[in-house]
């Protein structure tokens, strides 16, 4: 407890707060210009949403006034910028006040809310330490949505796009006809976008989307709204590769998952999405200082992502397999010593092969077609074939919010949350390429125990069953989170302090409901694996000081414990119902300050922050190439650590020009050597071990940048130009090569101590990317014309300098350092990483018509 008391003081006074200010940052016109370039920045190419990587957006949307928030989160947005570092589980999302962030991977689907740019603009942002009037947000902060039909400006929007990103062609159109006298208002909105080919060669992309609603204002104290709203979805994904495989095709651009099929590009991995949503509201003003909201939503989701699969007799299909590179061809003596003349050869013949054809580097169907063929033929089974993996949801959410006006000095807001979820997990079987025969076993099994033993089948009261298009097959098992919560915010204002409270208190459970019986754990994959049970707290506390109207001082504190996350509570979710060992809440202590000045024509922000968490849970899997087998490591009692300084100034050199700086600087890392639980999909057991993580930093995001712009408007008309600095980001590092048993195999003397922490050998060092620089340009005009018309046309180019050398993300392969199978690559090359490049020159024209 000491401990904690002295983190939480300490914290207190050296780090800062994000608060607002109410300051005049831009025009009426500049406000609107950043709203429509704020649409098209969150696309999908910028919000990464596949689910292999992740989104990539965190940070509040819906900030008008707060200098540093206001900007961060579309201008930094393609490097996929995350504020502090957080995970995407850390911001919240609300559509009328309802949580709408899934309750398994606890991040907000924004595919689901895809293309509907129009009708989603109608905001309120919600920093940690902010009073807001629909929830109790993580530290990351949230935002509500409201889409009452009632709250549309009446009339028509027709929107036109073009771009050269995941989408070429986007097409909106809305109508609303407001409140009207009879108290009834409509609402509608739909768009497309489409591509046939993206930015990235062998991406497509296919999606409609839709928002209806109606409104009924029976009296001055009474409405009920309701909407319905989805996004179906196709699209093809971009994998990322080696530094020597995008050597080889000379473009950082270099997509493995594509290959031609009778002259035809197709891609291996494609995302099928639908999340149908409904959402009923009632509104009931009981007083003049008084008012209560509820509203209860209900969704359907739906998600499949295919994937290249193949038996244990087939050779690997990926084109940038590390066996088929030049440097996978040649044998491991060559380091250290003269190639010799077979070594050459051997590397230029693959060299050649490689550079000498496209479609040599690509994924060859033709050649698994005929491979499936003569299996066929001989009466055998499918060596290739394209599995769908599924991740369906269905979800109900209630949530009731009162809102009471105190007096002229304080209100308080006090709601409760209700929450039910159903996760289905599942694989069906998309397409046998040419095969006419598959057998539901485990074909890492069959490889170690056999065809006679029952550890190979996938369900044990169905052995041997024949599989066929369409059908499921290898795991099927649902995911059970119920949540409760009650919270309030109470504020109190005075002329030159406001004081903020809010708390939290409510439950989760997490349940796991195996539909098949593994034959490697018998006994325990079918059936209820039994509820896990979660209390969880939190408080937070702010002050706003405010002194002479031109300086303001922030102050804010909070605790939480949550439950962890239902995708990290199961050892190996696919194959049993074990829950993590020691499964517990984790411990969040968050403290921030902040300081602004408001002048007339100089204005300015900075805001210090400090962030512990305690007893993380977290789960990696993957393929473990060097063990030919899918793997589970799970990391328990995870320590993190946030800490930064975020800074934002504006000048006003004239009433038309404005200059912009902002810079963050932050760190993110782990703080201790968690306890690690690997297990592996062939095998029944689980070993206890520990990952060597201490001092490795959050991936994914540049820990720092910084920008300096000019915003030029006059007579309609808006110019910006953004420069825009990133550096100290960071791969994704492997857990599986820092296990201390891992690490002790290397070493070439010394052991691991019997107690875990003590080791003689080096921990492998995690890659830091390169710094970067991107300059951005946006213009814009808005026309107005007769009869409330209107017309806005919007241009924006990133990358203007067309800097294709800007690492975005990656992964380390989970490989030994030292695996060795006789190749260069394998011994040399075991730890390489796989990197994906921010894009290259790119523009985005947005034309809007309203009528």
């Amino acid at each position: 407890m000491r401990k904690k008391t002295t983190l939480i003081l300490t914290a207190l006074f050296a780090s800062s707060f994000l608060c607002a200010q109410e300051i005049d940052t831009m025009t009426v016109y500049q406000q609107r210009t950043q709203n429509e370039n704020a649409d098209f920045s969150f696309t999908e190419s910028q919000l990464n949403e596949d689910d292999d990587r992740g989104q990539a957006v965190s940070a509040v949307t819906g900030i008008s006034n707060d200098l540093y928030l206001s900007e961060v989160g579309y201008l930094f947005s393609p490097m996929r910028f995350r504020m502090r570092a957080y995970l995407n589980t850390n911001n919240d999302m609300f559509i009328n006040g309802i949580p709408m962030n899934d309750a398994e991977r606890g991040s907000f689907n924004y595919s689901s809310i895809g293309g509907l740019n129009d009708v989603t603009r109608n905001r309120e942002g919600s920093p940690f330490y902010y009073m807001n009037h629909f929830g109790y947000t993580s530290i990351g902060g949230g935002d509500n949505i409201n889409i009452r039909p009632g709250q549309y400006a009446t009339g028509h929007k027709l929107v036109l796009s073009g771009t050269n990103r995941n989408y070429r062609l986007r097409g909106m159109y809305t109508y609303s006809s407001g409140l009207m006298s009879n108290g009834w208002a409509f609402t509608g909105s739909i768009g497309y976008r489409w591509a046939n080919e993206g930015n990235i060669e062998g991406t497509f992309y296919n999606s409609f989307s839709y928002m209806f609603g109606f409104e009924k204002r029976f009296n001055d104290r009474h409405s009920l709204s309701f909407n319905t709203y989805g996004s179906p979805t196709e699209r093809a994904q971009q994998g990322c590769s080696t530094e020597e495989a995008y050597w080889l095709a000379n473009s950082h651009y270099y997509n493995p998952n594509w290959g031609y099929q009778n002259g035809e590009k197709r891609n291996a991995r494609v995302v099928e999405t639908f999340e149908p949503t409904a959402i009923v509201t009632w509104d009931f003003d009981i007083d003049d200082r008084t008012s209560l909201s509820t509203s209860l939503s209900g969704k359907y989701g739906m998600y499949a992502s295919s994937a290249l699969s193949w038996s244990g007799n087939a050779a690997d299909p990926r084109p940038d397999y590390y066996k088929k590179l030049p440097s996978g061809q040649v044998s491991n003596n060559v380091f250290g010593n003269e190639m010799t003349e077979d070594d050459i050869t051997t590397w230029w013949n693959a060299y050649n092969y490689w550079t000498s054809s496209k479609a040599n580097r690509q994924i060859n169907w033709d050649a698994m077609y005929f491979a499936n063929a003569q299996q066929k033929a001989l009466g055998g089974e499918a060596l290739y074939y394209v599995e769908n993996r599924h991740n369906d949801q269905m979800a109900f959410n209630l949530a009731s919010t009162l809102k009471r006006s105190m007096n002229e000095h304080g209100n308080i807001t006090a709601g409760v949350n209700l929450s039910t979820t159903k996760g289905m997990h599942y694989k069906t079987m998309k397409d046998m390429l040419g095969a006419s025969s598959f057998t539901d076993v485990d074909k890492f099994s069959v490889r170690d125990y056999g065809y006679s033993s029952s550890m190979i089948q996938n369900d044990l009261d169905n052995p041997n069953r024949k599989i066929g298009e369409g059908d499921k097959f290898g795991y099927d098992y649902n995911i059970f989170v119920n949540k409760a919560h009650a919270w309030t915010h109470y504020q109190i204002n005075r002329n030159w302090l406001t004081m903020f409270f809010a708390g939290r208190l409510g439950g989760t459970t997490i349940e796991r409901e195996g539909l098949m019986r593994n034959g490697r754990a018998a006994n325990n994959s079918k059936g209820s694996s039994g509820v896990a049970k979660f209390l969880e707290a939190g408080f937070k506390s702010g002050a706003t000081f405010r002194i002479g109207g031109k300086h303001i001082f922030n102050l804010g504190l909070g605790y939480e414990e949550n439950a962890p996350l239902a995708y990290n509570a199961f050892v190996a979710p696919r194959l049993k119902n074990d829950f993590v060992y020691g499964l517990k809440n984790e411990e969040v202590i968050n403290a921030e300050a902040s300081y602004a000045f408001n002048g007339a024509r100089f204005s300015a922000k900075v805001t210090g922050y400090y962030t512990r968490m305690n007893d993380v849970t977290e789960l990696d899997q993957f393929y473990n190439d060097q063990e030919a087998r899918y793997t589970y490591l799970a990391m328990t009692g995870v320590e993190k650590q946030y800490m930064g300084v975020e800074v934002a100034a504006q000048v006003k050199i004239t009433s038309d020009l404005k200059l912009n700086l902002i810079g963050t600087y932050s760190d993110a890392q782990y703080m201790n050597n968690p306890n690690a639980q690997l297990t592996f999909e062939n095998e029944s057991e689980t070993s206890t071990d520990r990952v060597y993580a201490k001092g490795m930093k959050e991936s994914g995001t540049p820990l720092s940048a910084y920008s300096i712009g000019l915003d030029y408007s006059i007579n309609g008309w808006f110019f910006n130009i953004n420069g825009n600095y990133y550096h100290r980001g960071f791969i994704d590092f492997s857990s599986y090569r820092r296990l201390a048993s891992v690490l002790a195999a290397d070493a070439t003397s010394g052991t691991v101590g019997e107690d875990g922490q003590t080791i003689t050998v080096e921990q492998p060092q995690q890659e830091e990317f390169d710094g970067g620089f991107m300059l951005d340009l946006s213009i814009g005009k808005y026309i107005r014309m007769k009869k409330g018309r209107s017309l806005s046309i919007n241009l924006t180019v990133n990358n203007v300098l067309n800097n294709t050398n800007m690492k975005t993300g990656g992964y380390e392969q989970n490989r030994d350092d030292n695996y060795d199978d006789g190749s260069a690559r394998s011994y040399q090359f075991s730890k390489h990483s796989k990197y994906y490049y921010a894009q290259g020159i790119n523009a985005f024209m947005n034309i809007g018509y309203r009528f």
